[in-house]
């Protein structure tokens, strides 16, 4: 299937996000947090391409995974509120579907906490890369970092705000302690690289 973002312009991604529905607040995390990762590889790649490295090496392989996978992120929080929306237009419409509704529910729920989680991992990349990236292009690695941590933090406002959909209340507890615990692994995270800027 084709990318609903990143077959758009830059201007046109703007855009939409000002004037429609979707992309929301979950897509623009996950496209800040791909460009973070984006420029961490840059600085990895050609540290690669001066002086070859085996762990260097791997860890670009690792995050050019991540990059897959974060980038599909974006597509997947739009068409989850998409789904949510027409949901909830069929509930009212048809007063009795009320599975469908909790799917899509459980759904929007679930695809901003995927998306933490994998920026989570992402922000061990950029903290590894810092060993493994030349000393004038660790600026980008931390600028990444930085973008990464930005993005985790946006989309856990998204799973805030989705918290009171979730009439459960043993699995709302739980959803809270998931996104509280990812807050708190990408905190320790950004300070460890915010670490590095005094030796920028």
């Amino acid at each position: 299937m084709d990318s609903q973002v990143w077959s758009m312009s830059l201007e046109s991604f703007r855009d939409a996000t000002i004037t429609q529905a979707t992309p929301g607040c979950g897509a623009v995390a996950a496209v800040t947090a791909t460009n973070g990762l984006a420029l961490i590889l840059k600085g990895l790649r050609i540290s690669e391409s001066k002086h070859p490295d085996a762990k260097r090496a791997e860890l670009i392989d690792e995050g050019e995974a991540l990059l897959k996978r974060l980038s599909e992120h974006a597509d997947e929080d739009i068409q989850a509120f998409e789904a949510y929306q027409h949901a909830l237009k069929q509930a009212h419409d048809e007063k009795d579907d009320q599975a469908g509704l909790n799917e899509a529910s459980q759904r929007i729920n679930r695809v901003p906490l995927a998306m933490a989680e994998t920026c989570c991992e992402t922000l061990k990349v950029a903290v590894s890369s810092l060993a493994l990236t030349d000393t004038n292009l660790k600026s980008d690695a931390v600028a990444g970092g930085v973008l990464l941590h930005a993005g985790l933090s946006a989309v856990l406002l998204t799973v805030d705000a989705n918290l009171a959909s979730i009439h459960d209340e043993t699995r709302r507890t739980q959803m809270r302690r998931s996104r509280d615990a990812l807050q708190k692994e990408a905190d320790e995270k950004i300070h460890r690289l915010n670490q590095e800027r005094d030796n920028l």
